[in-house]
């Protein structure tokens, strides 16, 4: 709620408190003005009221977050990094002039301090909006951003850090040689479509061979979608034959990809992108992976969320074999178990 004026206010805008004279309410909160509402507080002669902004009919934590100046700073610096991260990498594809690695660690320092933990960050990315124009390069500063994210939580050394959160601005590159049509529309990509696809991680490294970065990070870009139990590709690498920065790249791109909307989807809730993974472990570094895992479980507790059957639970406890199946509890106090209910699904965030 702000104090206005009584010059500025509009027909449609609504009382926030109270609006007494000589101890009579002459509106009670909650009132929306009208052309005779505002004649009258001429005529009682009130100078200013308290009207409700937006923020103020925010019922769920997402509809407040989405209107905080926390959130609206991080949007904002999100956009001009994006532009300043855009001429970066379009200038490495299409004239082949290096990145400066300070420059990309700029964008990140100056995008981390806008947010106050790795657990707010995975707020704000399920609530930012990309661009269709933008995507390739949205998904890779959001990597960089999950990447940074990552570090922290399994506590990576400095320049390991360091590496991590480059490989993340750098490992889809390739793409942006790609038709964008095959890339980004709706739908299952042909095989032969997909065969185009296949060879951006080739791509990218050609890209950066003259760009003088640590070969592991190079590596990375070639390696980022090759999975532990051999089904990835371009080489069909297994276990440790598949570079470190690569085995985390291939759990952020799977959680960035997921938890971004598309033409034909929404993003998918945390505990949806936790769902796949468990389903799917086989294909990922454990070790990185299960404390990972855990740590975005952790922070989902509390969170209000939306069934496929449109009631509206918290999440309560976590079951630590399934951790995208919790235990939740309604206002009401009653308990439902995800795990005893397969019909059920966490389909969105409140």
């Amino acid at each position: 709620m702000r104090t206005a004026a009584r010059m500025e206010l509009q027909p449609g805008m609504t009382l926030g408190e109270d609006v007494s004279v000589q101890d009579r309410v002459l509106f009670p909160a909650g009132t929306v003005l009208t052309e005779n509402n505002i004649e009258k507080l001429k005529q009682y002669s009130v100078m200013c009221v308290t009207i409700m902004e937006n923020v103020d009919f925010a019922v769920t934590h997402f509809e407040k977050l989405r209107y905080s100046e926390e959130f609206k700073l991080f949007e904002r610096k999100h956009g001009e990094n994006l532009s300043r991260y855009k001429k970066l990498v379009t200038d490495l594809a299409v004239l082949g002039n290096p990145i400066s690695e300070q420059d990309l660690m700029d964008i990140y320092t100056d995008l981390r301090s806008t947010y106050s933990s790795e657990t707010v960050l995975l707020d704000y990315l399920y609530n930012l909006m990309p661009g269709e124009d933008e995507l390739t390069y949205n998904h890779c500063l959001n990597s960089a951003l999950l990447a940074g994210a990552f570090s922290e939580w399994n506590a990576l050394p400095e320049e390991e850090r360091k590496n991590l959160i480059l490989s993340g601005f750098y490992y889809d590159i390739g793409k942006l040689k790609l038709p964008y049509d095959v890339l980004w529309r709706p739908g299952k990509l042909t095989p032969e479509e997909f065969e185009i696809v296949k060879k951006h991680p080739a791509i990218g490294w050609a890209m950066l061979g003259n760009a003088g970065l640590d070969s592991r990070i190079q590596d990375a870009v070639l390696m980022h979608h090759e999975r532990m139990d051999g089904s990835g590709y371009p080489h069909q690498l297994t276990g440790n034959e598949i570079n470190i920065y690569a085995r985390y790249l291939a759990i952020v791109d799977t959680y960035i990809a997921m938890a971004s909307p598309r033409p034909h989807r929404s993003a998918l809730t945390p505990l949806q992108i936790l769902g796949h993974l468990e389903r799917d472990i086989s294909k990922y570094d454990a070790e990185i992976l299960v404390p990972l895992m855990q740590r975005i479980a952790n922070a989902q507790i509390g969170s209000d969320v939306g069934l496929n059957d449109e009631s509206v639970w918290e999440v309560f406890i976590l079951h630590p074999h399934s951790l995208s199946r919790p235990i939740l509890k309604n206002k009401n106090s009653d308990i439902l178990d995800l795990a005893e209910h397969p019909e059920l699904e966490i389909v969105k965030m409140m």
